[in-house]
C-alpha cells in the first residue's frame, strides 16, 4: 500500500471516529440538559397548582367547589401536548381527611385514599397544601417526565445524527480533496527522492534533487545532495588514487621487471651493480606501499598513536641536525627559535611530520636562501564562528597560516592549551591556485618533476593526516617568489 494511501486512509477514519465520539457526546449532553430542563419545568408546573389551591382554600375557607375550579383550570389550561395533566394523567387533591375532593378522574371523586389505585405511591409523592403554617390537603400529580423526557430526547437524538451523518460524509469528502492535495504535496518529492536513490543505487552518481522550500522534506532533499556529491568526490578520489598508484607502480615495476629479463637472456651480468637499482625500486615500492597504508589509517581514524611527553624544542632541534650536511652542502642557513615546551604526542609521528616539511623547504629554497623554525605557545582569539570547520573531533577558526585562530572552549569548559610550529622558507613559493591541493594525494605543484626529484606526493597528505590525528591542524601560506610558510597547531595536553 502506498504512502498517499495509507495517509487517505488515516484521515477518512480519522474523520469518522471524531464524528461518532462528536455524536455520542453530543446525544449525552442533550439527553443530559434535557433531563434537567423537563424536570425543572415539571416542578415550576407542581408549584403553580400549589400556589392556586393554596389561594383557593383560603379564599373559601374550605375545599367546597374546587372540583369545579379544578375543571375550569384544566379547560383553559396548556394544551393536551403540553405538560399540564391529562386525562390519562391522574391529578388527586386530598383534604385533611385523605379523601379526594378534587381530581382528574371523575369516578375518584369523594373516594378516601385507600380507595384508590397506587395509594402507596400517591400517598409517597403528594405534597402538602400548607395555610399560615398549618396543613389543610394535600395534592399529587403523576409525574410523566421520563417517558416526555426519552421521548423528546429520541426525537433531538434523531435530529442530530442526521446531522452528524451528514456532516460526516461532507467532511469525508472535503477531507479526501484536500488529503489528495496534501499528499501529492507531501509524497511528491519523496517519490523524486526514492527514483534518485534508485539512480544513485544503478551508479549514477550526478543524479541532484530540486529542492523547494525549508520544511523537512527539503532538509532530506539537501542531505541526499550532499550525499551524493560527497559519494561523487569519494569516487573521484578513489579513481584518481587508483590511476595514481597504478602510475607510481608502472615505472619500478618496468625497471624490476626489465632488468630481470636483461639477466635472464644474459644482456646483463647478475653483479651486485646490476642488481643495486632492482633492490632500489624495492625500496622504493615497499617506502610507496607503507605510507599508502599509514594513509589510509589516519584517514580511518586507526592510525595508532603511541603518545608520550616530548620536547617538541629538542625534537626540531634533532631534525635540523640530520639535514645539516644538506644545508651546509646548498649553503641554505637553516634556524630554530623558540622555547622549550613538552607535549604529549608521539615522537615517531610527528619527525615524520616535521621532516617532511623541512625537506620540502629545503628542496624548493635556493642556494643562498633562509628556512626559520619557530616554535611557541599559541593563545586563540575569540572571534565569531564564521568560516570555523572541524578537525580532530574539534572546531577550528580557518585562516590563513600565521594568522590567529579561535578554538572554542572544550565541553568540560576546560581551554587547551596550544603550541604554533612555523616553517618559513625563502624559496619559489607555490602558485595560488596550487595552494588547496597541496594536501592531496599524489599532488605536485610542478607536474613535470618525477619520482626522483618530487616524491610521491604522498608526504603533505600523511603530515596532514598525523597532525589532525594530534587533534591540530596543518596550514599554508606562500606567495610566488617570497617562500612559503606552513603552520602546525599542537594542543599541548591531548
Amino acid at each position: 500500500m502506498t504512502l498517499k494511501r495509507k495517509f487517505l486512509m488515516a484521515l477518512v477514519g480519522l474523520v469518522c471516529f471524531m464524528g461518532i465520539v462528536f455524536s455520542g457526546i453530543a446525544l449525552s449532553s442533550v439527553h443530559y440538559l434535557l433531563g434537567h430542563a423537563v424536570s425543572y419545568v415539571q416542578q415550576g408546573f407542581t408549584q403553580q397548582w400549589n400556589r392556586s389551591l393554596t389561594s383557593y382554600y383560603i379564599e373559601h375557607k374550605s375545599w367546597d367547589g374546587v372540583q369545579e375550579y379544578i375543571n375550569r383550570i384544566l379547560s383553559y389550561g396548556p394544551r393536551p401536548d403540553e405538560t399540564a395533566p391529562r386525562e390519562a394523567d391522574p391529578f388527586y387533591v386530598f383534604d385533611i381527611n385523605k379523601t379526594v375532593v378534587g381530581t382528574s378522574r371523575s369516578i375518584d371523586l369523594g373516594k378516601s385514599l385507600t380507595q384508590i389505585s397506587d395509594n402507596d405511591k400517591v400517598s409517597k409523592q403528594w405534597l402538602e397544601i400548607k395555610v399560615n403554617n398549618t396543613t389543610v390537603g394535600y395534592f399529587w400529580i403523576d409525574n410523566k417526565t421520563p417517558p416526555r423526557q426519552n421521548r423528546l430526547a429520541e426525537s433531538i437524538g434523531r435530529y442530530i445524527i442526521n446531522s452528524m451523518l451528514i456532516g460526516v460524509v461532507l467532511t469525508t469528502l472535503l477531507a479526501v480533496l484536500l488529503g489528495s492535495l496534501l499528499t501529492n504535496r507531501l509524497t511528491g518529492p519523496l517519490k523524486d527522492l526514492t527514483f534518485a536513490v534508485r539512480r544513485v543505487g544503478e551508479g549514477d552518481l550526478k543524479t541532484r534533487l530540486k529542492i523547494e522550500g525549508e520544511d523537512d522534506i527539503a532538509m532530506l532533499g539537501n542531505a541526499f545532495n550532499q550525499m551524493t556529491e560527497q559519494l561523487a568526490r569519494n569516487e573521484e578520489v578513489r579513481q584518481n588514487m587508483v590511476a595514481d598508484i597504478a602510475h607510481e607502480l608502472r615505472t619500478p615495476l618496468a625497471i624490476i621487471s626489465g632488468k630481470l629479463e636483461s639477466i635472464q637472456e644474459g644482456v646483463l651480468p647478475l653483479t651486485a651493480e646490476t642488481l643495486l637499482p632492482i633492490q632500489d625500486e624495492a625500496i622504493r615500492l615497499s617506502r610507496l606501499v607503507k605510507d599508502l597504508q599509514q594513509l589510509s589509517l589516519a584517514e580511518a581514524g586507526k592510525l595508532p598513536l603511541h603518545r608520550m611527553p616530548m620536547d617538541l624544542h629538542k625534537l626540531l632541534k634533532k631534525i635540523l641536525e640530520q639535514f645539516a650536511i644538506e644545508f651546509e652542502d646548498r649553503e641554505i642557513k637553516g634556524e630554530l627559535f623558540g622555547e622549550s615546551l613538552k607535549i604529549n604526542a608521539d615522537s615517531d609521528r610527528l619527525t615524520q611530520v616535521f621532516v617532511n616539511l623541512i625537506g620540502n623547504a629545503l628542496l624548493h629554497t635556493t642556494s643562498g636562501g633562509k628556512i626559520k623554525v619557530s616554535i611557541g605557545r599559541w593563545k586563540p582569539k575569540v572571534s565569531s564562528e564564521e568560516g570555523e570547520k572541524k578537525t580532530g573531533g574539534r572546531k577550528i577558526r580557518a585562516a590563513s597560516a600565521g594568522d590567529v585562530r579561535e578554538r572554542p572552549e572544550e565541553d568540560n569548559d576546560k581551554q587547551l592549551e596550544w603550541v604554533r610550529v612555523t616553517i618559513e622558507d625563502t624559496g619559489e613559493g607555490i602558485p595560488t591556485e596550487n595552494l588547496e591541493h597541496i594536501f592531496d594525494r599524489f599532488y605536485r605543484v610542478d607536474q613535470s618533476r618525477d619520482r626522483e626529484t618530487g616524491g610521491t606526493g604522498l608526504g603533505l597528505a600523511i603530515a596532514k593526516e598525523f597532525v589532525q590525528a594530534h587533534g591540530g591542524e596543518i596550514q599554508v601560506k606562500s606567495e610566488l617568489g617570497k617562500g612559503t610558510y606552513f603552520s602546525v597547531f599542537l594542543p599541548i595536553n591531548f
